[in-house]
């Protein structure tokens, strides 16, 4: 459903960033924890175009062991969209997800 090759935006990798200089976290594995903490709190992708130029890494790089969790909950969030909007989808939840993860300091903030 997600494609092979995915991208986020600059405001999403910018604060991805940001929390890896805090916490040592890299990139796509603080998307796996900005996307799970956007999915908890509710967050919805409204149908808002999104900018996704940074950090082209392949699906299972972004995802890890994830991936069918991922495409599931997407599925079940929004049951009526096309793949392209599966992705801006996921996207969305990344860059409302890592505005709320970004400053945090360690790993046990992050899971509060």
């Amino acid at each position: 459903m997600l494609p092979q090759k995915m991208k986020i935006s600059d405001r999403a990798f910018t604060s991805l960033r940001r929390l890896q200089n805090n916490t040592g976290l890299t990139v796509n594995i603080g998307a796996r924890l900005a996307f799970f903490s956007s999915i908890e709190r509710g967050h919805t992708w409204k149908g808002e175009e999104i900018e996704l130029k940074q950090r082209e890494l392949d699906k299972y790089t972004w995802l890890g062991d994830h991936v069918n969790l991922v495409e599931m909950l997407l599925k079940q969030k929004y049951p009526n969209l096309d793949e392209k909007n599966y992705y801006k989808a996921w996207a969305s939840h990344i860059d409302d997800g890592s505005m709320e993860i970004e400053n945090k300091q360690n790993l046990i903030d992050i899971l509060k």
